[in-house]
Formats: C-alpha cells, sequence, structure tokens
C-alpha cells in the first residue's frame, strides 16, 4: 500500500494524508457472458467512486478487463486479442500489486440453465410437445454440463493471493457457500460473502483499509 493520497483532506487533518489502498478484482471472464462479468465489477467500483459520499476510503481497483479483454474475448473465455502468457503476466502483476483480492467465484452457470429447468408439463398443449421439449433440452443441458468451463483462472489467482499473504475476499453463490466454507483451501479466505450487496453492506473493503492507514482521532 504505497501510493499516497493527494487529497489531504480526507484526513481531517492539515499535514496527514491517508494512501489509497488498491484492490485487485478478479471473477470469470468469458465472452457468453460478458455482461455478467462487467456488471458486478462496475457495482464495485461504482460505489467506492465517490467514498466521501458513501462514507467509505480511497480505494484503487485493479482489473483484468482494464485491458479491453471484453472486446475479444471468445465464448468460453479461452482466448482473446492479448495472447496467454501476457494476460498470465500482467495478472500476476496486477495480484503481486494489490493490497486485497476481491474474488467473485460465481461462474453463472445456475443462471444460464434456468430456462432449461424451470419449464412445466403443464406449459404445454399436449404429451408429445411435452416429451419433444424435454428431450431436445436434455442434450443442452447436457452440452452445458460437459462443457462447462470451471473458474480455473479465478481460482489461480485466489490462491497466489492466499500464498502471498494477501488479505482475500471470496464472493460466492449462496446455494454453494457452504462447499467454499468447509472447503480446506477456500475457507482460508479471510470472509467470505454471498452477493456483492452484502460486500458493500458489511464494509468489508473499509475495515481492511482502516487496519492499514494511520490512526487519527477526530
Amino acid at each position: 500500500m504505497n501510493l499516497p493520497n493527494p487529497d489531504v483532506n480526507i484526513a481531517k487533518s492539515t499535514g496527514i494524508d491517508r494512501p489509497i489502498m488498491t484492490c485487485y478484482l478478479a471473477g470469470r471472464i468469458c465472452g457468453e457472458q460478458i455482461e455478467k462479468c462487467l456488471f458486478w465489477r462496475k457495482q464495485i467500483v461504482d460505489h467506492y467512486k465517490n467514498y466521501k459520499g458513501q462514507g467509505a476510503y480511497p480505494i484503487a481497483f485493479l482489473d483484468a478487463l482494464n485491458s479491453k479483454e471484453a472486446d475479444s474475448i471468445d465464448k468460453l473465455g479461452l482466448t482473446s486479442s492479448i495472447p496467454p502468457n501476457l494476460i498470465w503476466d500482467k495478472d500476476i502483476l496486477s495480484i503481486k500489486t494489490a493490497d486485497v483480492i476481491v474474488a467473485n467465484m460465481d461462474d453463472f452457470f445456475e443462471e444460464d440453465i434456468k430456462g432449461l429447468l424451470n419449464i412445466s408439463p403443464r406449459d404445454f398443449d399436449d404429451a408429445y410437445k411435452a416429451a419433444q421439449f424435454y428431450q431436445d433440452n436434455y442434450y443442452k443441458l447436457q452440452e452445458k454440463i460437459l462443457n462447462r468451463r470451471e473458474n480455473l483462472g479465478t481460482i489461480c489467482e485466489v490462491m497466489l493471493g492466499l500464498y502471498l499473504g494477501k488479505p482475500v475476499i471470496l464472493i460466492v453463490p449462496e446455494r454453494r457457500k457452504e462447499i467454499f466454507k468447509k472447503h480446506p483451501f477456500m475457507r482460508r479466505a479471510s470472509i467470505i460473502v454471498t452477493s456483492i450487496e452484502q460486500l458493500l453492506k458489511e464494509k468489508w473493503l473499509q475495515t481492511l483499509y482502516k487496519a492499514q492507514a494511520g490512526a487519527i482521532y477526530e
């Protein structure tokens, strides 16, 4: 945490200023869900953009999507216009630079298959149409399951952050939180939340900021 804060007024004390904390946003990047991949990041960044109005603190966010990967990433997020070794290097650089890692572990898989699962036979005029629908969707669901691409990069980034002794905050789907809380590696995270809203409401980034900023008693 070595970035100076040019706005000394934040500290409300002449001649003393609080530093800027850097936070790396790790999470899925893939073309077929790019809007979801972008949305949660923007939600956090926008919340802290006006940190004075939010009662928060100055935090600079590092984001792999700053490199415009969103414009060229393929459907599964395996290739883009950026060479793979450079993707590795720039993301590792961000993790080493960051004071804190926030990792969204959601792969949006459940959202992606809702339309295939939330259909009742009552929605069809006759049994033949219902059977045909279920047969077609069986193969679609099978293809999605067999070709599911786990958040491999995000998992690697979480492990590197933990290895480097960085505070790591995990955002996990509500239905899968027990898996992460009981897993011997993932439970090592500083804290596990189940939504962006919970992360912001409980102010865990502010807590980490105050742990590193100079003590100022008002």
